[in-house]
C-alpha cells in the first residue's frame, strides 16, 4: 500500500491547491480533506502500516443570526470513509509464532458531530461503523500491490484477526491555553467506547508561530465560515505528546465476544505518543505533515514511527 499512499499524494497536491482557487467570493461552509499515513518515509512496513481517510465537513445554519452569534458559536457536521493497515514487524513469515502482533485489516464509514461556543475550546462526537478481517479484502489487496509494485509481500495474512462487526463512538474536547504571543498549548481529552476500541487519552500540543484559535484553524478542522475572509491564514508549527489508557484492542486481541481469531496477543494497557510537524492554510486550501510515535502496543512489540499527510479545501 505504500506505492498507492505516493500516488495518492501526486495527485491531490495537484488538485487541491487548484480546486482552492475557485468561487473566490462564495462562503465557505463545506469542505473536504484528504489524510494518508504510512511508515514508508522510514524504510519499514509493520504495525499500523498504512491508513487512508477521506473527510467531507458541513458546516451547519445557526439558530439565530450570525452577526449575533459572531464566533460564539460554530457546528460542523462530518462524515468519513476509510481503511487501516495492521501488519506485524517481521512479515516474511507465515507461522505466527514468530510474530509480534497479529494481522488486521479494517473498513469503516463514520459521522461526526464537532461543537464550539467559545472561541478556545470545543466537543466533539462521533461514531464508526466497520468491518475487521479477511472479508475486508485488505490483505489480499495489500499482497496484490505489493507484488505488482515489487514490494516484499507479506507473508501471514492468512492469520488475521477473525471477521466481525464494529460499532466504536469517541467523544474528545479540546482547549486552547495561551502561553505568551504566537505560543499555546493545546489540550485534546478523549474517550473511545465499542466493540472495536475502548480506551481513554490525554495529549498536549505545544503549537507556535501564526495560528488561528483552536474554533477557526485547520488544527481542529475548524475553519469553515459563514463569511468568506472572516479565517486568517495560518502557518505554524507543533510537538504534541500524550498517552493511552487501553482497556481493549481488536486489531491485537481480537473479538471482546469470541475467540475465533487464530492469533493474538495482549494490548499494553499503557501507550505514550507524540507527534511534531507543521500545518499551514491560507484562502481555501490547507495541508499538514507530521512525523508520529507510538510506543509499544503489545508486551513483544517495539517503538514506531509513522508519517501523516492531509489536504484540504473549503468551498
Amino acid at each position: 500500500m505504500k506505492a498507492t499512499s505516493l500516488i495518492t499524494l501526486y495527485f491531490i497536491c495537484g488538485f487541491f491547491p487548484g480546486l482552492s482557487q475557485e468561487n473566490g467570493g462564495k462562503r465557505t461552509t463545506h469542505e473536504v480533506a484528504l489524510a494518508i499515513d504510512n511508515d514508508i518515509f522510514f524504510g519499514h512496513d509493520r504495525y499500523y502500516t498504512a491508513g487512508h481517510l477521506l473527510n467531507y465537513r458541513r458546516l451547519l445554519k445557526p439558530r439565530r443570526d450570525a452577526d449575533e452569534l459572531s464566533r460564539a458559536s460554530k457546528t460542523i457536521l462530518g462524515f468519513q470513509l476509510g481503511n487501516k493497515i495492521f501488519t506485524p514487524k517481521r512479515t516474511q513469515f507465515v507461522n505466527p509464532i514468530n510474530m509480534d502482533r497479529p494481522y488486521a485489516g479494517f473498513d469503516f464509514i463514520g459521522a461526526s458531530i464537532l461543537h464550539s461556543k467559545h472561541m478556545g475550546s470545543l466537543s466533539h462526537v462521533g461514531i464508526e461503523l466497520g468491518l475487521v478481517g479477511e472479508v475486508t479484502g485488505v490483505g489480499k489487496m495489500q499482497q496484490w500491490w505489493h507484488k505488482k509494485t515489487g514490494f516484499s509481500e507479506p507473508s501471514g495474512w492468512d492469520s488475521q484477526i477473525a471477521n466481525e462487526f464494529v460499532v466504536n463512538t469517541r467523544y474528545q474536547f479540546q482547549k486552547n491555553f495561551s502561553i505568551i504571543k504566537s505560543v499555546d498549548i493545546v489540550s485534546t481529552s478523549g474517550f473511545y467506547l465499542g466493540t472495536g476500541s475502548n480506551k481513554i487519552s490525554q495529549n498536549l500540543t505545544l503549537r507556535f508561530l501564526d495560528f488561528n484559535s483552536i474554533d477557526q484553524s485547520t488544527f481542529s478542522n475548524t475553519r469553515l465560515s459563514h463569511n468568506y475572509g472572516t479565517v486568517k491564514k495560518e502557518f505554524f508549527l507543533f510537538l504534541g505528546g500524550g498517552v493511552d489508557y487501553v482497556m481493549s484492542n481488536i486489531f491485537l486481541e481480537g473479538s471482546l465476544f469470541n475467540d475465533r481469531s487464530p492469533f493474538t496477543v495482549h494490548a499494553a494497557p499503557w501507550v505514550a505518543r507524540s507527534n511534531a510537524g507543521l500545518m499551514f492554510a491560507k484562502d481555501k486550501a490547507s495541508c499538514s505533515v507530521s512525523v508520529n510515535t507510538t510506543s509499544k502496543e503489545m508486551q513483544q512489540g517495539s517503538w514506531h514511527k509513522y508519517v501523516s499527510l492531509s489536504f484540504s479545501t473549503l468551498f
